[in-house]
């Protein structure tokens, strides 16, 4: 067999063989001598070993064609060792033998190159090329590649062995041609303990037992050969047999395995599954490829992983209990299920080509991921909610310097995970979302059809994709200005986004639209050049007026090379308000004259209903966002903001809060305006959150569900004082509860009401979430009972959760709590924010260990409302013990804006807010 005896061993990444041949300068990229068509792997993981660093027995044959001549074999390998005896290369059709001379190393790029003696390989030829090795099964705290995972089911530990290999971890497990573009058929054979179990890719073939092979107890599982798919995509999962179960569904075999203590809590996720599929098959007229679909729910992970016939995703996305989890939650969950499914075609069918097009993969299944919800469950509303979710999410992100573009190289093996953002999942979404509307749905989704069918086992680029919507567009006769890759280009190629200036001549009732960059604050060392021609865009101007119906838009183009268009046959009466870029539709802000602006808002308080919803929520959020750059004067957004107390939905309001949530962190350090502004805040909130105490908790729509969270959410932590004694009723009739049964907080409000009581009153309440906190198994409550006990104001309670991310205490969590623990102690108090800050500094090298960068984001939450030259100091203290140039810079320049808005806007604010008072 091929794992008997290895001896010889040598570790690639130590080789020191070096050879004279002048080898090819292919920068990250392999060069392309040779492209696989079959892999045949061999894997016996050591799941069972208790020494910490575990390693994992493999071999691997590959089949290639040799398409240049070339003496030389380039692969991925990382961390693994080669038995150099076993290695073979021969032709397969005439059966030669070629000799490997040695083996170089290329670390920078992640390569080994096997030279052949004295012989070339052949173009034209088919070649196997086969090896044993050596690899690493690493553990929870570096779950990449190949690794184990932990936990306790029923009291009794376990163990389980899984693997994540996008985009680059392949490499880690077998050597191979680890690239996107590089396809082939995979034939898995995995070894397991025969009280465990594996899935795979494809359905198990057959069982065969080890004989002989040193590992007694040990059992093979062959699967069947896999259609055409990218390395990263290969995956196994090992699971003990005594604590999982599974569920199946359907005539493509889809099945979703969890512990038996979740089995019950994962059934919604497998009936979504489900219709997620069917949705799919459906909407892109394109079948499922694979007879079965497994999906593993993973205890102590944060993320979900698409691989083809198996999706592996944290327990926290697959599990709810009605009365428990949370309207907000569920829809999480949801949309969770339809991007992984959503990826089976995108990403999986086809694929990008390279990581510079990762939005192919991300940004489509992100957006249909929203498509196949607001399909399957209407009520949630996720078309409108994108906008709110992903698109002005991501526009903050976008109007900073330090963004990049949809289309971003990466010339360096470090640089490829760094593209797995939200500009590739969020803004690529979102110009999706545009095109969809300037080429119409059934254009949109004909053309993500004859995409899918064109490529299909293949690989794209973003130019297969423009040129599917072309010929779509073709033949369903939709007329443009510019062809679909001239529009679309200057939103991928292009950093940020436009601020499009409308400006009004009310007699002769023309307009002009103007364009530039929107930034949210000048940088004065940026070398940024404004508005230039690389920082143009072709934008469809949509807009309405008072005069126009529900159902009439009109469309107009700004082109690329125009800083300036003039509508001439705009023809809108003077005491008519118009509103552009209609239901947000388009990717960039609008900002009007004053006197438009004023229309706008006499119309808000007149009547808001006769503007669309989703246009109100964007008012709100541009108005908000061009005063803090600078481009608006305070007074009008808050002007605008008035008319609130007239309004019932949930977007505007949704989009208001995230606005005021930037002014009410800075204004913290100045408790005069800051109670103010609180007033204020409570003043034009008081109407809805009476309306929504009102309806209650026992409304059945979740979109009303989620805007009474939201508001009981900021009545409460603006201290309003009917919110403030509702929550401590409600919290201390839960602590007086003697039936366990009876519901007594409403899910929605469970967060909220802990946050509230634990905030306001002393230790039992603490010690009774926690309390809660370990005696629930709903992922989802747990996560609401610890962002509530980050509420309190007891620094000494606050230490001791901050304790429990090191592991090292009596109270250990789960390292998916990390995050958790640490942003909602930096986000809900000024003294939080401090003991959350010098925690990460005093314990950096230790949890950048445990958590790999995830403590990244941890800092980023406890700096991101740092306002003041003292807090420039803790950044630059910081830097000088823990270095992180890159992470800390970028926290100085958001220190250095934050600094600049008090600076601008702190009085004119205070003003406004008095003169209201007064």
């Amino acid at each position: 067999m091929l794992l008997q005896c290895c001896r010889a061993f040598v570790l690639l990444s130590s080789l020191l063989a070096v050879v004279a041949a002048v080898e090819p300068d292919t920068g990250v990229r392999l060069p392309r001598h040779l492209i696989p068509r079959h892999y045949t792997v061999r894997l016996l993981p050591h799941v069972l070993d208790e020494k910490e660093n575990a390693t994992l027995d493999g071999s691997v044959q590959i089949d290639v064609r040799c398409i240049e001549d070339t003496p030389q074999i380039f692969l991925h390998a990382v961390g693994i060792r080669v038995n150099l005896e076993s290695i073979k290369v021969y032709d397969r059709g005439s059966k030669e033998r070629f000799f490997v001379q040695n083996i170089t190393e290329d670390v920078d790029n992640q390569f080994v190159i096997l030279h052949i003696r004295r012989k070339y390989l052949v173009k034209g030829a088919n070649y196997v090329l086969s090896m044993n090795y050596i690899g690493q099964l690493n553990n929870q705290d570096h779950p990449r590649g190949f690794y184990r995972l932990r936990y306790t089911e029923a009291g009794r530990p376990s163990m389980m062995a899984l693997t994540q290999m996008e985009p680059i971890d392949a490499r880690k497990v077998f050597p191979c041609f680890d690239e996107p573009d590089l396809k082939a058929d995979f034939s898995i054979t995995v070894g397991r303990p025969s009280h465990m179990i594996s899935v795979s890719n494809m359905p198990l073939y057959r069982t065969l037992p080890m004989y002989g092979e040193g590992f007694p107890g040990y059992e093979w599982d062959v699967f069947h050969r896999s259609y055409s798919m990218s390395t990263y995509l290969v995956s196994v999962a090992i699971l003990d047999s005594a604590s999982w179960l599974s569920m199946s569904d359907g005539n493509v075999k889809l099945r979703l395995w969890a512990r038996p203590s979740l089995l019950n809590q994962t059934r919604h996720s497998l009936k979504v599954a489900r219709k997620m599929l069917d949705f799919y098959q459906n909407y892109l007229a394109l079948d499922f490829p694979l007879p079965k679909q497994d999906i593993v729910a993973v205890p102590n992970i944060e993320t979900a992983m698409e691989n083809w016939g198996l999706i592996i995703s944290g327990e926290q996305f697959l599990t709810q209990e009605e009365g428990v989890t949370s309207e907000a939650k569920k829809e999480i969950n949801t949309l969770v299920m339809a991007h992984e499914m959503a990826h089976q075609w995108f990403g999986n069918l086809v694929t990008l080509n390279w990581w510079t097009d990762i939005w192919l993969n991300e940004g489509l299944a992100t957006y249909l991921s929203y498509v196949a919800v607001d399909q399957v469950y209407p009520d949630y509303k996720m078309i409108e909610k994108f906008v709110l979710n992903e698109m002005q999410k991501v526009m903050y992100d976008d109007a900073l310097l330090t963004s990049h573009p949809v289309y971003r190289t990466n010339n360096q093996t470090e640089e490829i995970t760094s593209v797995f953002d939200v500009i590739s999942y969020k803004k690529g979404a979102s110009i999706l979302r545009m095109l969809n509307e300037i080429i119409g749905h059934k254009t949109f989704k004909q053309g993500l059809t004859r995409y899918l069918k064109t490529l299909e086992y293949r690989n794209a680029v973003q130019n297969d994709l423009w040129l599917a919507f072309t010929r779509q567009a073709v033949i369903n006769k939709v007329k443009l200005p510019y062809d679909i890759k001239t529009i679309m280009e200057t939103w991928t190629h292009n950093v940020g986004y436009p601020v499009v200036m409308i400006a009004r001549n009310y007699s002769a009732r023309t307009a002009t639209a103007a364009q530039s960059r929107f930034l949210l604050y000048q940088d004065k060392n940026s070398s940024i050049i404004e508005d230039g021609e690389g920082n143009l865009w072709i934008i469809p101007l949509t807009y309405t007026t008072a005069s126009s119906t529900k159902q009439e838009t009109n469309l107009r183009w700004l082109p690329q090379l125009s800083q300036a268009e003039k509508i001439a046959d705009f023809n809108v009466p003077a005491d008519q308000w118009v509103i552009f870029n209609v239901n947000r539709t388009g990717f960039y802000r609008v900002n009007y004259d004053e006197r438009n602006w004023n229309l706008i808002w006499a119309q808000l308080l007149h009547d808001p209903r006769h503007i669309p919803t989703i246009s109100r929520a964007q008012i709100i959020d541009d108005a908000f966002h061009l005063a803090r750059a600078d481009l608006l004067p305070y007074q009008m957004a808050f002007n605008l903001a008035n008319y609130l107390k007239k309004e019932t939905d949930y977007l505007p309001w949704k989009s208001s809060f995230e606005a005021f949530n930037y002014i009410d962190i800075m204004l913290t350090h100045m408790p005069t305006t800051h109670e103010a502004f609180k007033q204020f805040a409570n003043g034009i909130l008081t109407p809805l959150y009476q309306q929504m105490k009102v309806l209650g908790s026992n409304n059945k729509d979740p979109v009303a569900l989620q805007l009474y969270s939201e508001a009981t959410k900021w009545a409460c932590h603006w201290g309003q004082t009917d919110c403030v004694e509702y929550a401590l009723s409600v919290y201390r009739n839960w602590m007086a509860q003697l039936d366990d049964s009876a519901v007594i907080v409403p899910a929605d409000l469970k967060r909220v009401i802990t946050c509230t009581a634990i905030r306001h009153l002393n230790l039992s309440e603490w010690q009774f979430a926690w309390k809660k906190f370990q005696e629930s198994n709903i992922h989802s409550e747990k996560d609401d009972l610890l962002a509530g006990m980050a509420c309190t104001t007891n620094t000494s309670l606050l230490s001791t959760m901050l304790q429990w991310t090191l592991g090292n205490s009596s109270h250990r969590l789960d390292s998916i709590h990390f995050l958790d623990v640490i942003k909602s102690i930096a986000s809900e108090t000024l003294t939080g924010r401090d003991l959350a800050f010098e925690f990460l500094g005093s314990h950096w090298d230790l949890l950048k260990f445990r958590y790999n960068d995830r403590p990244d984001s941890a800092l980023e939450m406890a700096a991101s409302s740092f306002n003041n030259l003292s807090d420039l100091e803790k950044l630059d203290a910081f830097n000088s013990k823990h270095g992180e140039g890159d992470l800390v810079s970028y926290l100085y320049s958001v220190t250095e804006a934050n600094i600049q808005w008090v600076s601008k806007h702190h009085q004119a604010i205070d003003e406004w807010l008095h003169q209201l008072r007064v």
